[in-house]
């Protein structure tokens, strides 16, 4: 869910500047079809950056549940999600992007891109916390009455 509030976040911004709303899925499908991407408009560039993003960003939910998901309190866990976020957009421009595709970060609007990455950090802090705190223990539950 946070990688698609994710992009809409980035969709909106393209639409804002006045751009084309498949700006941020082709330039991330431009790590698949090169500088075709950008020629082209709504394809497989399109899906493909679609895809990448919802891979690279399913993996970062997984790895956040992995080690923040035990932690109490919504309110702490979505500011760790969104300290999370910013941290991966920093890291994504200084590790990931340099190696894969440097076109993202020379490409991306900076200002969308971390008000995004917060959103999805965000996003992963409130989705991390659902139900009650004594059940998800392991506390025994009454039957339901009949």
């Amino acid at each position: 869910m946070g990688g698609l509030a994710m992009l809409c976040v980035l969709i909106s911004f393209s639409l804002l500047r006045g751009r084309v709303w498949w700006e941020t899925p082709n330039l991330l499908g431009s790590t698949f079809y090169g500088l075709r991407a950008f020629r082209t408009g709504v394809g497989m560039a399109t899906l493909s950056g679609f895809a990448l993003h919802v891979v690279i960003t399913g993996t970062i939910g997984i790895v956040f549940g992995l080690v923040c998901g035990a932690m109490a309190g919504r309110s702490r866990l979505v500011l760790v999600g969104l300290a999370a976020g910013v941290v991966w957009f920093y890291l994504a421009d200084a590790l990931l992007w340099s190696q894969v595709n440097p076109l993202v970060p020379l490409y991306t609007f900076a200002p969308a891109g971390l008000l995004s990455h917060g959103v999805f950090g965000a996003c992963l802090g409130w989705m991390g916390q659902t139900g009650n705190r004594s059940t998800q223990k392991g506390a025994q539950v009454p039957p339901p009455l009949r």
